[in-house]
Formats: C-alpha cells, sequence, structure tokens
C-alpha cells in the first residue's frame, strides 16, 4: 500500500513532463502591449485592443500584460520596462509617439522583441507596421458621394501629416468618381484627440452644408454622435465597433484589422523566427477591412461601394495621372503613379476639396 503514493508522485511527474514539453513551451508567451489612449474609445486604440485579443485566441497560453493612457514620453520607456521585468518577450508600442522609448529598450534588451505602430526604426528586434489607409479611402468617398443630397462632404482632420492629406484626397476622388459635384470641406483640429475640438469641427461643417461626415482622429466616437444627433451621415475609421454609435446614420467605414499580424508576430517569436520588416497592407491584405453598412444604405449603393472595395483590394491605385489639386496645377502626370512610399508626401488637396493642407 505504501508504493500507491510512490506510485501517484511519479504519474504527477510524468504528467508535469508532458504539461511543459514541447507543445505547451510552443504557445507560452507574455506580451505587453501599451496604448495612448483608453481601449474603450472606439477607434485606434480599441483596433489594437481587439487585434492582440485576436492573438490571444489563436495562441493558447499567450498571457498579456496591458497598459492605457500612456504618454508620449520617457513615462513610456518605464512602463514598458516594467512589462519586461514581469517577463514580457514580445512588446507592441502601439502609439507613433512611443516609436523611440521603445527603440531604447531595444538597444538594451536583445532578447525582447518589439513591434511599433507606423514608425520607421529597425533593428534585428524592432520592426514596425501599420495599415495602407489611403487607397481604402476611395470606396469611402463612393459612399458619401451617392449618399449625399447637398453634394458636400465633412472631413475633420486631426493633424494634417501627409498620410492624413491622402486619406482626404482619396476619399473626395472616390465620392467625384460617382458623383462630379461632390466636394469636400476639410476642418483641422490640431490634436488626434481633442473632443471639444472635434465636436466643434463637426458641428461647423454640418452647419456649412455638409450632410455626410468622417474624420481621421484615434477616437471616431464624438463626430459620429454630432452627426447622429443632427441627422447627419457618418462614415467612421479606426475600428469597426463604432458603428454603435450611429444606428440611424451610419453608412460604413474602415477598420483595421490587426488580429491577423499580431498572431504572426506572436507565432514567430515562440519560434525563434522572427525577422524585422517594415510592413504595410492595406484592403484584400489583412490590415484594413470594410465595415458592415448601415441600415440607411440602400442595395444598389452597397453593391457599388463593395465594387469600388474590391477594385482597390484588386490593385486599383487612385493617385495615377493626371491628378490636379484644389488650385488647378497638375500634381501627379499623365502616366505616373503614387505609391505606398509617395502617400507621407502630400501637402496638397486634390480638386474638389475645401482647405489648405499647409
Amino acid at each position: 500500500m505504501a508504493r500507491i503514493p510512490v506510485l501517484l508522485a511519479a504519474w504527477a511527474a510524468l504528467a508535469g513532463l508532458f504539461a511543459t514539453g514541447p507543445a505547451a513551451a510552443q504557445s507560452r508567451l507574455t506580451v505587453g502591449a501599451i496604448y495612448v489612449g483608453s481601449v474603450n474609445d472606439y477607434g485606434y486604440n480599441r483596433a489594437m485592443k481587439d487585434g492582440l485579443e485576436e492573438m490571444k485566441k489563436n495562441i493558447p497560453g499567450v498571457s498579456l500584460i496591458e497598459a492605457e493612457n500612456v504618454p508620449e514620453t520617457a513615462e513610456a520607456e518605464r512602463i514598458m520596462e516594467g512589462m519586461i521585468q514581469q517577463g514580457a518577450k514580445l512588446i507592441f508600442a502601439t502609439s507613433f509617439g512611443h516609436q523611440q522609448s521603445a527603440f531604447n529598450l531595444a538597444k538594451t534588451h536583445p532578447d525582447v522583441v518589439f513591434e511599433h505602430a507606423g514608425g520607421w526604426m529597425q533593428a534585428a528586434n524592432f520592426g514596425n507596421f501599420f495599415g495602407a489607409t489611403q487607397t481604402a479611402w476611395y470606396p469611402m468617398g463612393v459612399a458619401a458621394g451617392k449618399m449625399t443630397r447637398s453634394n458636400t462632404l465633412g472631413f475633420v482632420v486631426g493633424v494634417p501629416i501627409g498620410f492624413a492629406i491622402g486619406n482626404v484626397n482619396a476619399f473626395e476622388m472616390g465620392a467625384r468618381s460617382v458623383n462630379p459635384q461632390a466636394t469636400t470641406r476639410v476642418v483641422v483640429t490640431g490634436g488626434w484627440a481633442d473632443k471639444a475640438k472635434e465636436a466643434a469641427a463637426a458641428n461647423a461643417l454640418i452647419d456649412q452644408g455638409a450632410d455626410v461626415v468622417t474624420m481621421h482622429v484615434d477616437s471616431p466616437a464624438t463626430i459620429i454622435q454630432i452627426a447622429e444627433q443632427r441627422s447627419a451621415y457618418s462614415i467612421g475609421f479606426q475600428s469597426i465597433e463604432a458603428r454603435q454609435l450611429a444606428p440611424n446614420g451610419w453608412l460604413t467605414g474602415l477598420g483595421f484589422t490587426w488580429g491577423p499580424f499580431m498572431t504572426d508576430t506572436a507565432r514567430s517569436v515562440i519560434a525563434g523566427t522572427f525577422k524585422p520588416a517594415m510592413v504595410r497592407r492595406g484592403l484584400g491584405e489583412g490590415m484594413i477591412a470594410v465595415a458592415p453598412f448601415g441600415k440607411a444604405v440602400p442595395a444598389d449603393v452597397r453593391e457599388i461601394v463593395t465594387a469600388a472595395a474590391d477594385k482597390v483590394a484588386k490593385g486599383f491605385n487612385p493617385f495615377t495621372g493626371p491628378v490636379t489639386d484644389n488650385t488647378g496645377a497638375i500634381r501627379i502626370k499623365d502616366g505616373e503613379s503614387w505609391g505606398g512610399a509617395d502617400m507621407g508626401k502630400f501637402d496638397w488637396y486634390v480638386e474638389g476639396v475645401t482647405g489648405k493642407a499647409k
């Protein structure tokens, strides 16, 4: 009888060996993530959170350490260092201003992999990623051009960097492809997350006749809610979940889908095969999706917008000349095209956009 506990202990030890064998080791990873805002913003930070949750679901055994509202200062470095001390071997630094802090840590922690959203720095353990959004805005413009009654569209821009200007340009070009009378008015708030200015901008655009309003700010929530309150249509950006905020006026939107990339990255870290890269992917490439249509969008418009999105996913580039700016000057010559590497160069708006790019 005395042998039974010994046998049980032996079986327990064997079970422990199996539990910690290759299969378990394959999925054991602690991942850190820092967000510049709240993950409940229905926007940029929510999309990042959703991607990480998809990664966790796809790889059993992955644990996640998170920090919200992390400023783009040295505080970010301190917080990420704390995650490393808790065992994080992969860190997603999700805001542009977190890049330097993450890169500093990559130098001192060569055994930790860092992925930064939207930057350009690289090292053996440091890569970056983002969605190629500009051409994806073309079908959003198609939706707006078909649904507007006033032929005036509104676009709230946080900071007029080249990539944001490119979003506006593709939007207007899409709108004019189905409605030559459509124009887009732009209001710049001067920051990515200023609810008061975003509300003022949305109201100003609607006061000026815009009946479809969209945006490039961190959280679309305030602008979508203003549009809903004032019976204007809205087109969302950043997170597909934003559609919940506008049961009546929501048309469609663009949402980042980071889950597949984050899953692949985590698997490469687990396998020891991580290779740094500058990853930029658009519609049809796994990082951006068109949001579901709202009930206000009729079937024929849905078909036209879906066809435009498919066209972009298959390689259509609206930034193919001749393209004229809003002063009448030709900016992209006939036979020329601007590719992904050119998107940051925009300091001008296309014909049909009211606003100054610089």
